[in-house]
């Protein structure tokens, strides 16, 4: 059994999900030709969590960069807990507001040329709550990874937030690095039992 293997038998422990890989999946193909104008590297380079089902990039990407793949699987189970936390429903309409209210441009039949200022909201505005659960997320790659890379990971990771793999989701760089900086203090300091959880569990098997 491979070390990525055994990292999710143990997190299974914690929330029940399934590892589904996207160039096998049909509907990431799909979901492929609404997100590739804005992130092309969307089947190759990301990894998408939908419900309990983990998408990886591929079973090869697993198998050649096993570490890095282990370090994302411990990122999305922060993810899966978190929706256990706020429920689901709560958890994906927070994920993508604003720009989930695109959708009331569908009104069309009854407010008129008034529903087209739905549109406005596809513009890349800023997403609280995305930003809010990606910090807790990204505060377990920092601390998973080595204590020499650890600001390097902190410049990365604070980057994501103002790119378009996350649709510009909060383009406050400073706010972001102070906000990951105070989420990693609280699972050093136990404060935060959900990440303390999954950081003991990807310490167990990552570095026994």
């Amino acid at each position: 059994m491979t070390k990525f293997e055994q990292l999710e038998q143990e997190l299974q422990r914690l929330v029940p999900f399934t590892i589904r890989y996207k160039n096998e999946a049909w509907e990431m193909q799909v979901l492929n030709l609404l997100v590739w104008w804005f992130c092309p590297d969307f089947l190759t380079r990301f990894t998408t969590v939908i419900g309990q089902t983990i998408y990886l990039p591929s079973r090869a990407y697993v198998q050649q960069h096993e570490a890095s793949a282990m370090r994302t699987l411990a990122h999305e189970m922060v993810h899966m807990l978190d929706q256990e936390r706020f429920t689901k429903p709560v958890f994906m309409l927070g994920y993508l507001f604003p720009q989930i209210l695109a959708v009331g441009v569908f009104s069309f039949p009854w407010l008129g040329l008034w529903s087209l200022g739905f549109l406005l909201f596809l513009l890349p505005w800023p997403a609280p709550f995305r930003a809010h659960v990606e910090i807790r997320a990204y505060a377990l790659d920092i601390l998973t990874s080595s204590p020499g890379q650890q600001a390097q990971v902190l410049a990365w990771a604070s980057h994501q937030f103002s790119s378009w793999s996350y649709y510009k989701m909060y383009p406050f760089t400073s706010e972001v690095e102070h906000a990951l900086q105070r989420q990693v203090r609280r699972v050093e300091k136990g404060e935060d039992a959900h990440l303390l959880k999954v950081l003991l569990v990807y310490e167990l098997i990552a570095n026994p």
